[in-house]
């Protein structure tokens, strides 16, 4: 052997030497090191998580199995938050010199999370709260949310922490929230070879179900997908929703499979399917009953960026057996921007109305139609900048015909027929709209002077639109921006008769959409003239307390039939119709008509003046004085101040 060799030996002999006294170092030390790194990382949980994690003991067993027993997390006040009795992990020794673990297989025995609240006292709040600077920094320039990072950082957690094999058993979950007792147990959880098939008890106040939960995680893939669906006798009912958020929802099946995939350095993408059978909604914002839909489902593209989330217009949302692709996208830099669209330039009619959710649109229940449909929206807006914002709206029809008439005949308003008024969603009076009402007025025996400022103040192009303003409607939304409430509802005379006659006074999100598909079928059908829709909107307006049609109007304030109103009358009476109950506010302590009262006149004579609707003459003689000599006299509050909550919007 030469000297080379020799030396090649001794070399190769002595790092041999150093790799087992190494590895045999960190055997024999393999307590101290993970004591260690367990110490590190719940001293670090502690300091930033203000809570206080205590492990009895924990130690290898074997070469690569970490036992760790009876583990406990306990906020700085409250009850004790989660106990664990015993973890058993399964790791790679040498990652510890590293600092860092990477499981294997991993047990957990009998995890009992519980979550407690009593009005403010609570033992997990805290976990909810935002970490405070206790250093008061010069610079306060906010830093705009990172959405691929934050995007990134969830989908990492999953996918490379959670462990192909994991055993949980006896796991159990109590919220008791301010007297409302949530249970949720599992037997056996197990996830092997990345898939899991496990069964959810359910208690809820006195309420129990049970749900099956199936599916698969596949980090190299980095896509997973479950099923929840109920393997007892009632539907899945999400907990908690109904209680804090009177908001119900519940179904027999949901299925969710997503795929993630790091684009760039710039963006990130999800892509993914969801589908809900059998679903079952309700909130008062929504409808006032149930909401049934057979299916749901939505297949969806998602981005992220540094600075932007976006829903791809390659996503398609499909409800019964519609769809619909639709585009969203919001920007927090260098701008805040957010842009919404739906483009369907041609389906079904008869798909579309046959698709509509059950407990929605009762009117519209049944109706059969034929044709095609076109629909556009789109909204682009700068929340900081309101008077940015782009609207246009538009559905168009061809070959259109209604065949069949649903739960509502719309047409029935061309004759006599019963209205009944509502209060706060109660029936207050029912009265005939038609010559056996003394009250009722034919269009032709009320003034024209009442109609156009009636109709300028609420829809001076009534008689040239067909049921929609889109530029009214977005004033209306900057308008409600501005004051980040729905202070103003753009809706024509068309909308208004709609909502008056067909709908109840329920406010929430599917009686506007009803109301505005129920106006397009009347407009675009012309299942009512113009005149007739006038008419009708003429005699059933609420005008004050309990008066309804703009003859009982006369009468209550002026002591006089509608047809001998003067000018300076008929624009009074218009300016109550948007706010019929705050008549009362509307003379001072002198018993003069207010400021923004004069103003008012100004302007709505003004635009009856530019069309030709009254005189010069008439304009210039016009003084914005009246004297009640009804019923409304007595009710009048005379005062010098109004109520704070008292607006205004005669445009």
């Amino acid at each position: 052997m030469t000297l080379r060799a020799k030396q090649l030996k001794i070399a190769g002999i002595t790092f041999l030497s150093l790799i087992g006294l190494l590895l045999l170092t960190g055997f024999l030390s393999r307590n101290l090191l993970l004591n260690h790194f367990i110490s590190s990382r719940i001293n670090n949980t502690e300091a930033t998580g203000g809570m206080y994690v205590h492990i009895a003991s924990a130690r290898f067993s074997g070469i690569s199995t970490i036992k760790i027993n009876r583990l406990s997390v306990t906020p700085p006040q409250g009850d004790t938050l989660l106990k664990i009795n015993e973890i058993r992990v399964n790791v790679n020794p040498v990652s510890l010199i590293f600092l860092k673990l990477r499981f294997g297989y991993v047990e957990i025995k009998n995890p009992q999370l519980q979550l407690v609240r009593n009005g403010t006292e609570s033992n997990y709040l805290f976990l909810l709260k935002k970490e405070t600077d206790t250093v008061q920094k010069s610079d306060t320039t906010t830093v705009p949310l990172n959405f691929k990072y934050l995007t990134d950082r969830i989908f990492s957690l999953i996918f490379n922490y959670i462990p192909s094999n994991i055993l949980i058993e006896n796991a159990g979950a109590t919220a008791a929230i301010d007297g409302h007792y949530i249970s949720v147990k599992m037997n056996q959880l197990l996830i092997e070879d990345r898939e899991f098939n496990t069964k959810i008890f359910i208690l809820e106040d006195s309420v129990a179900n049970q749900w099956e939960l199936k599916g698969e995680i596949s980090p190299a893939d980095r896509q997973m997908g479950f099923t929840l669906s109920t393997s007892g006798i009632a539907p899945v009912k999400m907990p908690y929703l109904q209680h804090r958020w009177g908001f119900l929802l519940a179904f027999d099946t949901l299925q969710l499979d997503v795929k993630y995939l790091a684009e760039s350095d710039s963006t990130s993408v999800i892509t993914g399917y969801a589908r809900a059978k059998n679903q079952v909604i309700n909130h008062s914002r929504i409808s006032d009953r149930d909401v049934l839909l057979e299916t749901g489902e939505a297949s969806f593209v998602l981005r992220a960026g540094n600075h932007f989330a976006e829903i791809d217009s390659l996503t398609q949302i499909t409800y019964n057996q519609q769809s619909f692709r639709m585009f969203a996208r919001y920007d927090n830099s260098p701008e805040k921007r957010i842009r919404f669209r739906i483009h369907e330039p041609d389906f079904d009619a008869g798909t579309f109305f046959s698709s509509l959710p059950e407990g929605l649109f009762n009117n519209l229940r049944g109706v059969k139609v034929k044709g095609r449909l076109s629909f556009h929206l789109n909204l682009d807006l700068n929340p900081e900048l309101p008077d940015s914002l782009v609207f246009t709206s538009a559905l168009k029809s061809k070959d259109f015909s209604i065949q069949e008439y649903g739960n509502t005949n719309f047409t029935y308003i061309n004759q006599e027929f019963a209205y009944t008024a509502f209060e706060k969603g109660k029936a207050v009076r029912t009265f005939m709209v038609g010559p056996s009402n003394p009250d009722f007025r034919p269009l032709q025996a009320i003034p024209q002077r009442l109609q156009y400022a009636i109709m300028t103040s609420e829809d001076g192009a009534f008689f040239y639109h067909r049921g929609f303003l889109p530029d009214a409607i977005r004033e209306s939304l900057i308008k409600n921006i501005k004051e980040r409430r729905f202070a103003r509802g753009g809706s024509t005379i068309s909308m208004q008769l709609v909502k008056n006659v067909f709908l109840t006074r329920n406010k929430n999100i599917t009686r506007k959409v009803e109301e505005m598909l129920i106006t397009w079928l009347i407009e675009s059908e012309r299942l009512v003239s113009k005149e007739r829709m006038m008419e009708v909107y003429l005699n059933v307006i609420e005008t004050g307390p309990m008066v309804y049609g703009v003859n009982e109007a006369a009468h209550f304030y002026f002591a006089k039939d509608v047809s001998k109103l003067t000018l300076a009358e008929s624009i009074f009476i218009a300016s109550i119709v948007p706010k019929p109950k705050w008549f009362k506010y509307s003379f001072d302590s002198n018993g003069q008509l207010r400021e923004h009262m004069k103003a008012y006149y100004e302007l709505v004579s003004g635009k009856m003046l530019g069309k030709g609707w009254i005189t010069e003459q008439e304009h210039q003689a016009l003084l914005p004085v009246v004297e009640l000599k009804g019923p409304a006299r007595n009710l009048v509050i005379l005062s010098d101040s109004i109520p704070a909550d008292f607006e205004e919007d005669m445009e």
